[in-house]
């Protein structure tokens, strides 16, 4: 027992001494001699994470017989407990027996499976018609409509009656078909397979060759790595008691091989063997120690087969390896072995990891080649690339044929300037979607809409897009590729089953609009294509380029900590406002990211290179702010901060006009954000509000969204926007 606040919980083990009385019911019913029954193999699987084994609980336990089989050792029993509390299933328990000897009543043996859900893909209208005429299928309202491109997922359940060892005389597979959905899967369908005397399964069969498994295990290539400390330290043994009497008053089992010599000797064993549920409990508690560090919540389902007997007074080594992942769960393969170097005992275990929020990045992050290394070695990270890029063999492949642009050329090559052509039918629909993109301004008091693209018009042939560092650092183009790396970032990561289900999610600025595409699926990747290249454009053109492309506009991080103890962001605050005021420019914190350790400032360069100036003297004099405030007025601080600032305004003008344009070089506080020539997030971009607002209500459709996937787990960026 271990304590969870101040009530006492049993361990995961203690699930098997709660259902044995059930689980011996289905044992008993087969034909064989106790006294040849050897325990196989045992599985815990947690199916409520907010219920545990606490003391004083009343607990119901229902078993069914999952199968009895025949093999070259002997009839093979397997029993499902599911332990109820209040009416809720929170945990089944499986246990599998061995009566060994020689049988042949095959006809009274039989399997009841769950099977591993299996997605199947209708590509084509001869795929949906051949779907459709399967006799097997029940298809309700929701199906009727089943159109090319569906996505459906099988899960069933089979039945299977022997009538011999190569003969079904029962065949009953049934369960349901979802449709997947942007918004959720929906049940289209029903399957109702029933046949006698058979070799085979006619559905199984149907699914293996046309569709495949999911939500399947993945396992590390490298076969993984040991958990274990130094075993010097920290042993992961036991010690076997010399007497199994304790073990059987406490668990149930009096099966009389574990306590008495003599009926051991007499079921032809070699000594009074350990009960396997001791042996499998000894091994679980150092899972719980050394994979799910102490915490027995985080250990989902454990899994144990038992190879060997394990005698009295026997010493048990365990060794438990990170071999995979399944869904966000480690996978921990488990051995003991005795002291003869004999394996005992082997299985997996599944662990949780620590509560995870996966926090996708902003602008400024991007890096020309970034995301293909992946690209090159994940088939999912180069698919969702190539239907966004245009190269995918499906027509949904999008900015080369929406935009005329290879994302991927920019990601790889960075060109300084690429040349979209307006010839042939596909040239006239990009021409005509780039003079649709519209923007709104503020002309005499009244709000204008004016062309994105105000130099393409009917007899326009070509369009060039130009930037001086590459067009990596264009913002229209910066904002798709950075989203499409981070969402091919994740997906690849699902598909290797690293992503925690139902984990928490965030994105910074542009972030947000990967997390919600990638987590919270609210877009699909052509709607979000669509999204982040016109965010981008809209601030691209929102200010004023000279005729190099060079923006008067950027952005810097600013640590306060690093100014010393005093500083923090009051007295930020008060060197931005004194600098805005004084230069009557634009200088604001934008983003307020760690208290007094990480703001971000938007703003005109000289204003920017002024801030550096000003924080360095003051960092330079050692001013200390909390010693300034005793001594003087407020009004006397910020009278001795404007001639500082006046100082450094007139600094920077003088750099100006020796080097002819501002450049942000770091300070002692300050970090200039490289490829960032855009005032993100200031109250200059306000004009873009409101068509940006209206281009994401025309992509972003409720009726399509699932809330359940945002509810209590998507973290909002309230001010990114």
């Amino acid at each position: 027992m271990y304590f969870d606040g101040d009530q006492q919980v049993a361990p995961m083990d203690f699930a098997i001494s709660v259902a044995w009385s059930s689980l011996l019911q289905g044992v008993l019913c087969c034909d064989g001699d106790l006294l040849r029954l050897v325990h196989l193999s045992n599985q815990f699987r947690v199916l409520d994470a907010r219920e545990v084994l606490r003391a004083g609980d009343e607990i119901l336990t229902e078993s069914v017989l999952n199968s009895v089989v025949i093999t070259d050792a002997g009839k093979v029993v397997e029993v499902k407990a599911t332990l109820k509390k209040q009416g809720v299933s929170i945990m089944e328990v499986t246990s599998s027996f061995l009566y060994r000897g020689k049988f042949t009543d095959y006809d009274k043996t039989f399997t009841r499976r769950t099977e591993q859900p299996v997605q199947v893909v209708c590509a084509s209208r001869k795929d949906v018609e051949v779907l459709k005429s399967k006799p097997w299928l029940r298809w309700n309202a929701d199906g009727s409509a089943l159109a090319p491109g569906a996505v459906l997922i099988f899960r069933l359940e089979t039945f299977a009656q022997n009538g011999s060892n190569k003969v079904f005389s029962k065949v009953n597979t049934e369960g349901t078909v979802w449709l997947k959905t942007t918004r959720d899967v929906i049940e289209v369908a029903r399957v109702d397979y029933e046949a006698a005397d058979v070799h085979g399964n006619i559905v199984l069969e149907y699914l293996a060759r046309n569709g495949s498994s999911i939500e399947q295990p993945v396992y590390f290539e490298t076969g993984g790595y040991s958990v274990l400390p130094d075993k010097k330290v920290f042993p992961a043994s036991v010690a076997v008691p010399l007497w199994n009497c304790a073990y059987a008053d406490v668990s149930g089992d009096f099966n009389p091989i574990h306590t008495n010599a003599y009926f051991a000797d007499l079921a032809g064993l070699p000594g009074t063997i350990t009960h396997g549920m001791f042996t499998s409990a000894s091994t679980r508690k150092f899972v719980e120690i050394f994979a799910a560090n102490n915490d027995p919540r985080r250990v989902k389902s454990y899994r144990v087969t038992f190879l060997d007997m394990v005698l009295p007074g026997d010493e048990l080594d365990t060794k438990l390896y990170h071999v995979g992942m399944s869904n966000g769960k480690k996978i921990i393969k488990v051995v003991t072995v005795n002291g003869r170097g004999s394996k005992v005992l082997e299985g997996e275990a599944l662990v949780e990891q620590p509560g995870t929020a996966y926090v996708f990045t902003g602008q400024g992050s991007q890096e020309v080649g970034m995301g293909m290394e992946l690209y090159e070695k994940s088939p999912v990270a180069r698919e969702l690339w190539d239907r966004a890029e245009g190269s995918a063999v499906e027509a949904c492949a999008h900015m080369r044929s929406t935009y005329g642009i290879s994302i991927l050329k920019i990601v790889r090559m960075n060109p300084t300037s690429e040349t979209v052509h307006f010839g042939g039918q596909n040239g006239d629909a990009i021409k005509r979607k780039y003079m649709s993109m519209t923007y709104e301004v503020m002309e005499m008091g009244e709000i204008k809409r004016i062309p994105l693209f105000p130099q393409i018009n009917e007899s326009t042939l070509s369009h060039t897009f130009t930037h001086t560092a590459g067009l990596l650092s264009a913002t229209q183009f910066t904002q798709p590729a950075l989203v499409l790396m981070e969402m091919a970032s994740f997906i690849d990561m699902q598909a290797n089953g690293l992503i925690q289900e139902d984990c928490s999610f965030a994105g910074h600025s542009l972030g947000e609009y990967a997390a919600l595409g990638a987590v919270g699926q609210v877009l699909s990747i052509e709607s979000l294509i669509d999204v982040v290249f016109y965010r981008g454009m809209t601030m691209q053109v929102a200010v004023p380029r000279d005729a190099l492309g060079r923006s008067v506009y950027g952005m810097c991080a600013v640590n306060p900590s690093r100014m010393g103890r005093t500083f923090g962001q009051q007295a930020l605050k008060l060197v931005v406002a004194a600098i805005r005021q004084h230069s009557n420019k634009l200088l604001e914190i934008v983003n307020y990211n760690v208290e007094n350790l990480q703001y971000v400032v938007a703003g005109e360069l000289s204003n920017l290179c002024a801030l550096r100036v000003v924080l360095d003297d003051i960092k330079k004099l050692k001013i200390d702010f909390a010693e300034l405030a005793k001594e003087k007025s407020i009004a006397e601080i910020e009278s001795g901060l404007s001639d500082m600032v006046q100082g450094a305004l007139q600094t920077v003008a003088r750099q100006v006009e020796e080097g002819g344009f501002p450049v942000q070089v770091r300070g002692e506080a300050t970090m200039p954000l490289a490829g960032i020539d855009v005032p993100f997030h200031s109250s200059f971009l306000l004009n873009g509000v409101v068509p940006f607002r209206q281009m994401l209500c025309a992509k972003l459709d409720p009726k399509y969204i699932n809330v359940r996937l945002l509810i209590g787990k998507y973290i909002p960026n309230l001010t990114a926007i």
